[in-house]
């Protein structure tokens, strides 16, 4: 009984500790401004100008100007966009005897 209620236990760590850690993770970036990846780039050769959206909201999320909860709305944003402009365009089914 007391295996059970242990591993019982594990398995709710292993599904909730991601969700804590996210949103902990939002706070200590809102809290200190900026990441340490972005400080490290500053010392060192400049990176290339980014020349996609998505290579301008992955920039600003390494630098430490947008959370992780403003990427992923940004880029769901940006795949709604895409799919509304270049829909995909699916070949119609065959049915079972080429019907």
């Amino acid at each position: 009984m007391w295996i059970m209620l242990v591993i019982l236990g594990c398995i709710v760590a292993v599904c909730v500790l991601p969700a804590v850690y996210s949103w902990y993770d939002d706070l200590a970036a809102a809290k200190r401004g900026k990441t340490a990846a972005g400080d490290a780039t500053t010392a060192g050769s400049p990176l290339p100008r980014p020349e996609s959206l998505e290579g301008v909201l992955v920039a600003q999320l390494a630098e430490g100007e947008i959370t992780r909860g403003q990427y992923i709305r940004a880029m769901a944003k940006l795949a709604a966009r895409d799919d509304e402009r270049h829909p995909l365009a699916v070949p119609p089914e065959q049915g079972a005897a080429g019907v």
